[in-house]
């Protein structure tokens, strides 16, 4: 969330903006699935859209999915909701980035510095 006196100038996203939350792990977990830090893709959901699943404000970040992936995330790809939001305007463009947790063994400053290269791919969107 950002900070009240947010300004964008000069804002650049950072590895907090990738790490998996409490909530992507868990969904992980129970579901069987890769944890997932979720995404929207711009072609099938607006940015008003994807707002309307987040209950709090949230900085809008953007980027090309192959330069994602060039830069190391495992994956991308499109994430179905659970049943109460598929339904809701734009949900069929939720996704979501694989290979964003920590993995056994993996010093926390090298995960941070790899979720910092591909943090570094994303621009701050400035349609938002």
């Amino acid at each position: 969330m950002p900070p009240k006196d947010f300004t964008p100038d000069g804002w650049k996203p950072s590895h907090q903006e990738l790490e998996p939350s409490g909530d992507d792990k868990r969904h992980a977990e129970e579901s069987g699935r890769p944890t997932r830090v979720s995404v929207w893709d711009a072609v099938l959901t607006t940015i008003a859209e994807a707002r309307a699943f987040r209950s709090r404000p949230v900085i809008t970040i953007a980027a090309v999915v192959t330069r994602v992936r060039v830069a190391g995330a495992t994956a991308v790809v499109y994430d179905r909701l659970k049943p109460s939001d598929s339904d809701k305007p734009g949900a069929a463009g939720h996704a979501g980035i694989e290979g964003l947790e920590r993995t056994k063994g993996e010093p926390k400053i090298a995960w941070r510095t790899r979720l910092q290269t591909i943090a570094e791919v994303f621009e701050l969107d400035s349609t938002a």
